[in-house]
């Protein structure tokens, strides 16, 4: 049986020569070793799109398992840096309503995880798969929420702040699913 270790590098390798060239081809680039790509926005200067892939903990039954978060993020509203860029732009740091699992863009919204510890077969057609929703649902929702409006209200200050309790409330929701 495989380790752990062997399937993550066979899910780099996959994001590396199956998944990079789409977003590459679409003007991300990705973070020097990490499972994050990022492209600046067109609306606001020094905004980014950002696509990461999420490795489940092993620990959890998510083990095993990948999802794709999908971010834009302005410095302005960086959660936790307060605009100060210490690391660069990054899903964790990204404003909580500029935030959006891949799977939550389906006709059927859920939190949807894909296995890649299944065999290097299953693991490109996990692959695939993600590659033709990124490009049908998650490279439009850049363009459906990085607007001219929401460039606007960012320059003007009028997002609004993060609702820390609903952001509590769903991360609850995430850890007792676990």
């Amino acid at each position: 049986m495989a380790k752990s270790s062997d399937h993550l590098r066979r899910f780099d390798s996959q994001l590396k020569n199956t998944l990079a060239p789409m977003l590459e081809e679409n003007g991300f680039s990705r973070a020097d070793r990490t499972r994050l790509w990022r492209r600046p926005s067109s609306s606001v200067k020094d905004a980014y799109h950002l696509v990461w892939f999420q490795i489940g903990e092993s620990a959890s039954t998510l083990g095993g398992q990948f999802t794709v978060e999908l971010g834009l993020y302005y410095p302005k509203y960086d959660r936790f840096r307060n605009g100060r860029t210490l690391f660069g732009p990054e899903i964790a740091a990204c404003h909580f309503d500029l935030r959006k699992r891949l799977g939550f863009l389906l006709p059927k919204p859920t939190d949807k995880w894909w296995a890649y510890n299944n065999g290097e077969d299953d693991l490109t057609k996990q692959i695939t798969a993600v590659i033709h929703l990124l490009t049908q649902r998650g490279l439009p929702w850049f363009d459906e929420a990085d607007t001219p409006e929401t460039a606007a209200a960012y320059n003007t200050g009028k997002l609004p702040e993060p609702d820390r309790q609903r952001q509590e409330a769903r991360e609850k929701a995430l850890a007792a699913k676990k």
